[in-house]
């Protein structure tokens, strides 16, 4: 009996040790796809899907990560035991960010942009044409001053709730005049992001409705 059980043993380890052996070829993907993906530390020189070869005899476990823009970092590990290996498959589910949602990407974000006036356009309507996107959007203006063509909101500042915890973002436009002749203006929109709302950091995006405005100040000042 005593014999019986030590081939069973014997057997299973045998099998386990042949399952560890194996090199599964395997197709790599992310719901959706394009995402980036490290693999034990090294970046995979495209996106996903793509096919990837796991050798179980040097590594029982692979450690993926996967970026993609708009959604959270995912971790994922794949181990031989991974039921959708049978398939040949890893799939991975991203999930969307609100951050993104939420913001644009504007060529003003913490940038000074030009904006050359038409000259249909007179120093007072243009002002006027600025003030308007602006409190179309936000009635939180700071400083005004006409004179001297400065215009400055308040920080419009929005909470999102991420894995890492309590995420804000904060975006203030700010436009003055260049010059008068011919009517230049220049804008830009200050985005950061902080984790505890004491230490702030540069951000590459602006909120939606700061960068609506920015649009429509340069699609009604522009001189085309």
């Amino acid at each position: 009996m005593k014999r019986i059980v030590l081939l069973l043993v014997l057997v299973a380890l045998f099998l386990i040790g042949g399952c560890a052996q194996q090199i599964e070829d395997t197709e790599v993907r992310s719901i959706p796809p394009g995402a980036d993906v490290t693999i034990q530390g090294m970046k995979v020189p495209y996106p996903t899907p793509f096919k990837y070869k796991f050798d179980f005899t040097t590594n029982q476990k692979y450690a993926l990560v996967f970026n993609a823009e708009g959604f959270f970092e995912e971790e994922f590990v794949v181990e031989p035991s991974l039921p959708s290996l049978k398939k040949g498959e890893v799939v991975v589910n991203l999930t969307p960010s609100p951050l993104w949602a939420a913001t644009s990407a504007s060529p003003a974000t913490n940038n000074w942009i030009q904006i050359l006036v038409g000259p249909e356009l007179d120093a007072r309507k243009s002002w006027q044409i600025m003030i308007d996107a602006v409190v179309k959007r936000s009635s939180n203006i700071m400083e005004l001053n006409y004179e001297s063509g400065y215009l400055q909101t308040k920080y419009t500042v929005k909470k999102f709730d991420t894995r890492n915890g309590e995420f804000l973002l904060r975006c203030q436009l700010i436009a003055n005049l260049v010059s008068s002749e011919p009517l230049i203006y220049r804008i830009k929109d200050v985005s950061e992001w902080s984790g505890n709302g004491v230490q702030w950091h540069p951000y590459n995006r602006i909120l939606n409705e700061h960068a609506e405005m920015i649009t429509e100040i340069q699609d009604r000042l522009g001189s085309y």
